[in-house]
């Protein structure tokens, strides 16, 4: 996600000395699909300074030539499952692993093979409608209280440390585990923002660094971030507007207007769309690209005539939300705290892009679905370290803005443009000319000449 998918210093404990790990002891793992993975189980620290240990299942593709270290991958998410990720994407790793092992773990708290595990609703949750006033949001949160309250109850000191950076230092804790000096981390989508918290966290240990169409979470004005990506939208149905019928943007600013004073009935679907609804839904019927916005076109026109039943993605669930419940972003992201801060927000990303608004997850799903949140926002955004070796950065038409933003904090950094849709460019695209840049970069610290593109 994110696609579209979220107080502004991180919460870091000093590096300090890692813990000596023992060598895990590494057996078949439990997928029929990759003979060649391997697992182990690593315990690690719940906390910094904390006494229990909860126990990590990890996986390695095996260097195939002589080792020289390890690359680390999280594919994003935040859920869990990346194991499985790593066994279905062997061959994406090929170059890499003749120097290399290739790394992953299953996330703390999420469903995977890893122990620790929180008993919560990870089903999709739909995002709620913007609250007209302070009451309305304080019923939002209420009711996202008690929904994560019950998450909470099975492992509060597991659902306090559910943030990217106690992602990040279970990451260091597999470095350490491995016998590595160094870290190679490959951070695709919410798998970034564990990137970044890593690289705050111990910049020190930086080798490289690669991140492919990811959130920037490393600022300091968060509401700057969101107007930045409510133009970044709104270019991004220009190219619609541009390649659709004369006269289509004029009648969709119209439907929206419509939608302001009655929600569009959408009989099929079971569901009534107001203009933010709409807006998120037609932006994810345009991600897939130019093949399937002829199918944007036509909702619009059975839309004016009153049934807005073709913006429904699914009859299952019409309505826009999330997967996942938000125990992370909850914890990574800030939240506002009253409804008028929201309205604020909301009008102005409404001025900076009519056509979007404020229709996307960091701005509308994580803000109410966030409030009221038994935890409090415990790795918010912050600046990377400018002292970081350069990094490498990838992203397509809807993610390239932010992973570019991250990117050029650290001098020397460099960036791959995709002129195209899709998402996860290393990973769920197997884009073969990013891939060929990443195992350059991760093995010999090879960048790409600045302006770098791949097709």
């Amino acid at each position: 996600m994110l696609n579209a998918l979220v107080a502004l210093a991180v919460l870091a404990a000093p590096a300090g000395v890692p813990t000596p790990q023992p060598s895990p002891r590494w057996t078949a793992c439990p997928l029929a699909n990759a003979p060649e993975l391997q697992c182990a189980d690593l315990p690690v620290a719940l906390s910094p300074g904390s006494h229990r240990k909860i126990t990590l299942k990890i996986a390695r593709l095996p260097a195939t030539g002589t080792r020289k270290g390890s690359a680390l991958v999280n594919f994003g998410g935040p859920m869990g499952g990346q194991i499985a990720l790593l066994a279905a994407r062997t061959r994406t790793f090929d170059r890499i692993r003749t120097s290399m092992d290739v790394v992953t773990w299953d996330p703390r708290g999420y469903p995977g093979l890893s122990g620790a595990v929180l008993r919560c609703d990870w089903g999709f949750v739909r995002t709620p409608a913007f609250p007209s006033d302070q009451a309305g949001l304080d019923r939002l949160a209420a009711a996202n209280q008690a929904r994560a309250g019950k998450c909470r109850a099975t492992d509060p000191e597991l659902f306090d440390h559910m943030d990217s950076a106690s992602d990040a230092r279970d990451a260091d804790a597999i470095r350490a585990a491995l016998g590595d000096d160094e870290m190679n981390f490959l951070g695709l989508s919410y798998g970034g923002t564990i990137a970044q918290s890593y690289a705050r966290l111990f910049p020190g240990r930086v080798r490289t660094l690669y991140i492919d169409g990811i959130g920037n979470h490393s600022l300091r004005r968060w509401e700057r971030e969101l107007e930045t990506l409510a133009r970044e939208n709104e270019r991004f149905m220009d190219r619609f507007f541009a390649w659709a019928p004369a006269g289509l943007e004029q009648r969709w600013q119209a439907l929206l207007a419509k939608a302001d004073e009655e929600p569009v009935p959408a009989p099929k679907a079971g569901a009534r769309y107001d203009r933010t609804q709409l807006q998120a839904l037609a932006y994810l019927k345009l991600r897939p690209g130019p093949a399937r916005w002829g199918e944007l076109t036509a909702a619009i026109t059975a839309a004016e005539a009153g049934d807005a039943s073709g913006f429904a993605l699914s009859s299952s669930q019409p309505y826009p939300g999330i997967p996942g419940g938000g125990v992370k972003e909850c914890l990574d992201f800030p939240r506002p705290a009253t409804q008028r801060e929201l309205a604020r927000t909301v009008k102005r990303l409404r001025a900076i892009a009519p056509n979007t608004g404020a229709a996307f997850p960091l701005a509308w799903h994580l803000p109410l679905t966030c409030a009221g949140w038994p935890a409090p926002v415990s790795n918010p955004p912050a600046p990377m370290p400018r002292t970081l070796p350069p990094l490498l950065g990838a992203g397509t038409w809807q993610d390239y803005g932010a992973t570019s933003r991250v990117a050029g904090q650290i001098p020397g950094s460099r960036t791959i443009r995709y002129d195209g849709p899709g998402h996860n460019l290393l990973g769920a695209m197997a884009n073969a000319c990013v891939i060929g840049h990443v195992s350059a970069y991760v093995t010999e610290r090879r960048l790409p000449p600045q302006g770098t593109t791949c097709a």
